[in-house]
């Protein structure tokens, strides 16, 4: 019997889908993109999302979304937290502070990350004049990273996570930013071991990659 593949719905870019993407190429999970792309300036029009967001059936209307069979989700960290379950790449512990450690985690990558995106979409002005206090609140983070993958090949040891997928994501944005960003040896080499996984050879080499689109849509400062 034939079975839906997953949907997943977000901007033409990578944005926050982009570690959600990275996961389910690494899964080998066979899954169907929603794309929408904003207009051109000077208008930058999103009717192509806001004309269908409320018709999708969503529980909370959002992109990313994930459609799975009847489960719908939104929010990157759900939707990321679902898939690593559902494809084994959760750390493998029944502790429950083991657990909440890395929900822990996801949610300080994500305050990291949108730091970045904020200076991406402010105005041109301030873009230049924060770019350089932005950059240094992004390598205070960069300590704390350091500091909790210690010696580990990914930040549950020697196991994957969507975790994993989710910091490569967030670092990787602030390297557009600053090419000498990262300082610390661990998480350099923690890097390098992403982009050196077999499973996603074809993610990274692939000029129809989603990794080569811009990371953020067409109206921000930097792209």
């Amino acid at each position: 019997m034939a079975t839906n593949k997953m949907k997943l719905g977000y901007w033409k870019i990578r944005g926050l889908a982009e570690p959600i993407r990275m996961l389910l190429h690494y899964a080998g999970v066979d899954f169907e993109e929603v794309i929408y792309e904003q207009g051109e300036g000077p208008g930058f029009d999103k009717s192509v999302w806001f004309d269908v967001k409320f018709n999708l059936g969503l529980d909370f209307p959002n992109l990313p979304y994930l459609v799975d069979g009847d489960l719908n989700l939104t929010q990157t960290i759900s939707i990321l937290h679902y898939l690593s379950a559902k494809t084994g790449l959760y750390p493998k512990s029944s502790n429950l502070g083991n657990i909440s450690r890395f929900d822990m985690i996801d949610h300080v990558i994500q305050d990291f990350f949108i730091a970045g995106v904020r200076l991406c979409y402010s105005p041109k002005e301030a873009f230049e004049a924060n770019k350089e206090s932005v950059i240094k609140t992004g390598k205070g983070f960069m300590n704390q990273f350091s500091a909790a993958l210690g010696d580990n090949k990914f930040f549950a040891g020697d196991e994957i996570t969507g975790t994993d997928f989710f910091m490569f994501e967030a670092i990787d944005r602030f390297v557009r930013l600053d090419a000498s960003f990262i300082e610390h040896d661990n998480l350099k080499k923690f890097m390098e071991r992403i982009r050196d996984l077999p499973q996603l050879e074809k993610y990274f080499s692939s000029p129809e990659s989603t990794h080569n689109w811009a990371l953020n849509n067409k109206h921000a400062t930097f792209r």
